[in-house]
């Protein structure tokens, strides 16, 4: 697969702030249905099946679920909206609130097994209960199977931001995208995907291109089917099992506490107030208090952009994260 770049499409390309729910929804259904990545999702997926049979929802998963989100080169679009950035409850909103006409679409591309034909005419459809049964076993099958390893997900995504932001800031947007080899090669102006099973051409035609890492996504890249969506590329993010913290890491969580250290380290993508509190698992008091003390401390700097406080790192909060000294000292303090 080839994504075509112009100068427009390069100055709007950015990475997400955080992990998005439903891509690790989608890319957990497809690591449940196969055996792929067992070192990474053995575990992982043992426990997915004994709780659903447990729980009663190991059927409703694979005759609701599996179908619309198969192990597949196509599952639709509109199981992965832009909301689901937001939180579970806007992109459920989201996607049960999709017009009939997409839905006949995208539901219709999809070839269905033995006995799926129905459940998936009925979504086709877009009637009331079949859609609504949809979200059901959608939220159940989140809580149980999803929700409990969020903090592995969470910790494992903002890992590899905290990468991809440095690299973008020292480096700008083309090495941004030339940091994803061997899994995307950057070739300006086109960005390619050698695994990914389409051989399609998009181009962005100014559009610009999120780029968002994802836990449970593994084999290749996933990507909009769609062309005239707003294109996004969600990519398998590296996992380190049990990661030990570097001396650097723990001399930081010391001087600054867990929670503080860990303000400081999401806010290395350029945060809002609320992205914060998500991405850390935290209150919108507790993280509002740890980024004043990081602002009083010029760590970071704080921008209002109209309702929303955005937060960046200043010189010196990028230094201590780096743990390197500053280079722009204006005199050399040795005095003779």
């Amino acid at each position: 697969m080839r994504i075509h770049f112009t100068r427009a499409d390069l100055a709007r390309t950015d990475v997400a702030s955080g992990p998005d729910v439903m891509w690790e929804v989608v890319g957990s259904l497809q690591a449940l249905q196969t055996g792929y990545g067992k070192k990474v999702f053995g575990q992982w997926r043992r426990q997915a099946r004994h709780d659903l049979h447990h729980a009663g929802l190991a059927r409703p998963v694979r005759d609701q679920l599996f179908p619309v989100a198969p192990h597949a080169a196509y599952y639709p679009d509109l199981l992965t909206p832009v909301e689901g950035a937001l939180g579970l409850d806007e992109a459920l909103d989201t996607i049960l609130s999709t017009p009939r006409r997409r839905l006949g679409t995208e539901i219709g591309r999809l070839g269905g097994g033995p006995g799926q034909g129905a459940w998936l005419d009925d979504l086709r459809a877009a009637r009331t209960a079949a859609l609504a049964e949809l979200g059901a076993t959608m939220r159940a099958y989140h809580r149980l199977s999803v929700e409990p390893h969020w903090p592995a997900v969470r910790a494992c995504v903002n890992s590899d931001l905290a990468r991809r932001c440095q690299v973008l800031r020292e480096g700008g947007v083309h090495a941004l995208l030339d940091s994803f080899r061997p899994m995307m090669r950057w070739k300006p102006p086109v960005l390619e995907i050698p695994a990914h099973p389409s051989g399609r051409d998009i181009h962005l035609n100014g559009r610009g291109l999120r780029l968002i890492p994802s836990y449970f996504t593994h084999i290749h890249p996933l990507t909009i089917f769609d062309p005239e969506l707003p294109q996004a590329i969600a990519y398998p993010a590296e996992h380190h099992p049990n990661p030990a913290p570097t001396r650097h890491d723990a001399v930081l969580d010391r001087l600054l506490g867990d929670t503080r250290a860990a303000t400081l380290r999401a806010v290395a993508c350029g945060s809002t107030t609320s992205e914060l509190a998500r991405r850390i698992g935290v209150s919108l008091p507790t993280i509002s208090h740890h980024t004043a003390i990081l602002r009083d401390a010029g760590l970071i700097v704080s921008r209002r952009t109209a309702t929303k406080i955005l937060h960046t790192l200043s010189p010196l909060g990028e230094a201590l994260l780096a743990g390197r000294p500053r280079r722009d000292q204006g005199r050399d303090d040795r005095t003779g």
